[in-house]
């Protein structure tokens, strides 16, 4: 229903848009451009591979290079391709109106490449996207893998949680953090357990003539409200993949080198969002479950970007998954 309400308004805004056809160009081995709206172009990654097609969406604040290591993995047994969301990166710096801006985008891409159907992979802030996908284009839509995405981010229970026990902060960056790509990457590892690919670092941030990293490149690409999943109403199979919180003196590599010299009272408050943000993840977990279409797997003792702390089995479970399948 909502897909031939999208429908008819596109109808209604004149025949130049209603006689839009998605166009891609390559513009180096492996980089495409899509136009996928008047005026709309986004940066899509094509890592190769050949079979079901797999089409990564970031997280938010983060454009397709966030899979640069990651996707290879992949490319041995799927056609692997990723998406750079419209105001950010590469693609075009146009405001989405909603969601269903990022969603069309979507089935724009497929189109233009000429792809019947895909799996769709995201990451975090691309939860949103995939199950209003799914719910307007069932049938492009072969199955769904959550990276720590299936969440319901309109939840006021996750507000509560991050208001009242507030998450712990790593040590801020130092100049000497800051004063190349390699020193943010190694900053990355250094307090999160895993290195920025040196691509998405340079497609996020401001760099100077002298190669130091002044923060980040302004982005209009998650400013849209959240989505509420609709579990039950979405027909194609899901694997959610989530990290579950661990003690917080094993969770992340900063807090494993200094918890020992937090204060009892830094102790406390970290230990309380630890515990807070547990409950809260383990409800969102149940409540994707109990659908007889969805898979949940946990990662225990793992962060929100485990997929890049150890790639290894997040890329066979996914593997297995999208094989049984076929």
């Amino acid at each position: 229903m909502k897909r031939a309400i999208l429908g008819l308004l596109a109808a209604a805004t004149g025949a130049a848009c209603s006689d839009f056809v998605p166009v891609a160009r390559e513009l180096e081995p492996g980089v495409l451009a899509v136009d996928t709206a008047p005026g709309v172009s986004l940066e899509v990654l094509d890592w190769g591979g050949t079979g079901q097609p797999l089409v990564l969406l970031a997280g938010g604040g983060h454009t397709a290079h966030q899979y640069d290591e990651f996707a290879p993995l992949l490319a041995d047994q799927f056609r692997v391709l990723g998406i750079t969301r419209r105001g950010i990166g590469a693609s075009s710096n146009s405001s989405p109106r909603s969601v269903d801006d990022h969603v069309s985008d979507v089935a724009a891409v497929l189109q233009a490449l000429e792809l019947e159907s895909a799996v769709l992979v995201g990451h975090s802030f691309a939860g949103m996207e995939m199950v209003s996908f799914a719910s307007d284009y069932p049938d492009e839509c072969d199955a769904l893998v959550y990276l720590d995405s299936a969440y319901d981010y309109t939840d006021p229970e996750l507000g509560v949680v991050l208001q009242e026990t507030p998450a712990p902060l790593p040590p801020a960056m130092t100049a000497a953090d800051s004063a190349s790509v390699e020193a943010v990457r190694a900053w990355s590892l250094r307090t999160q357990g895993f290195a920025i690919p040196e691509s998405e670092v340079r497609a996020t941030s401001d760099i100077d003539a002298t190669g130091r990293v002044r923060g980040r490149l302004p982005s209009t690409a998650t400013q849209v409200g959240p989505v509420p999943p609709e579990w039950g109403a979405i027909e194609c199979a899901a694997l959610g993949l989530y990290a579950v919180t661990a003690p917080l003196q094993t969770w992340l590599p900063h807090y494993s080198d200094r918890y020992e010299a937090l204060s009892q009272a830094e102790r406390e408050a970290a230990d309380a969002y630890v515990e807070a943000f547990a409950a809260w993840t383990a409800k969102q977990r149940e409540a994707f479950a109990q659908h007889p279409q969805n898979q949940a797997v946990e990662f225990p003792g793992s962060g929100h970007y485990f997929f890049l702390r150890e790639p290894g089995p997040v890329v066979e479970v996914i593997q297995r998954f999208v094989l049984e399948l076929q």
